[in-house]
């Protein structure tokens, strides 16, 4: 597929994969998608990684700016909260008239999403800083990775303290748009402990203790850490 090659055709193109993602594909994904987005021109989380000793780049890009997080609340299929990314797999890796490939990524090629039982705050601070961490260090997540951070995920009281990248499976794992195929990381929490356990005995294995558990998917802060 030929990318369009004039600046007015691929700004165009460029909105039209974007209005797809959020207004077509999320809501098939999430159901009810709220009009806000938290974006990350509302936060200094750009600024913070580019004066870390992890940065790539030496500028910010204007264009990231207005990429965010959307919130999907509960729905009777989804009972319970669901904080998405908005803007990864936007296509601001090609340029006007360049050639895609039929299997070529759109954007960095992901979106992520962090599923809780109650509205929260945390997961959008969460993933704000975690988007401008792949966009400032040129850094890109995969299914199986592992995230520690820095004191407890929520910044409050729990045990938790990183995610595991993992295929939730009551949902697609990937969608395609006119740029390209987009893979959805699901993001959950997990102690250090357990996150050690995932590295030695992999995701999969981790999963099924935690949905044997009975939180599954779904990052719950107060829960303890699963028997591994």
């Amino acid at each position: 597929m030929k990318v369009p090659e004039t600046e007015e055709d691929f700004v165009q193109w460029y909105e039209d994969c974007w209005a797809d993602r959020d207004e077509v594909e999320y809501p098939k994904l999430f159901g009810a998608i709220s009009d806000d987005v938290y974006t990350l021109d509302q936060t200094d989380a750009l600024q913070a990684w580019l004066e870390s000793d992890l940065a790539q780049v030496q500028e910010l890009d204007p264009n990231w700016g207005p990429l965010g997080v959307r919130v999907a609340p509960p729905s009777e299929q989804f009972p319970y909260w669901s904080y998405v990314t908005s803007g990864l797999s936007n296509p601001f890796t090609v340029a006007p008239g360049a050639e895609l490939a039929e299997d070529a990524p759109s954007g960095i090629g992901y979106e992520m999403v962090i599923h809780t039982p109650e509205e929260a705050s945390w997961p959008v601070f969460r993933l704000l800083d975690m988007m401008a961490y792949n966009l400032v260090c040129l850094r890109a997540f995969a299914l199986g990775h592992r995230y520690p951070v820095e004191g407890s995920l929520t910044g409050g009281e729990t045990k938790l303290n990183g995610f595991v990248f993992v295929k939730d499976p009551s949902r697609a794992a990937e969608f395609t748009l006119p740029s390209g195929k987009v893979q959805l990381l699901t993001l959950v929490g997990a102690t250090r402990n357990e996150m050690a356990f995932s590295r030695s005995n992999g995701a999969d294995k981790l999963m099924a203790k935690l949905v044997a558990a009975g939180t599954g998917y779904i990052t719950h802060p107060n829960r303890e850490e699963v028997k591994l």
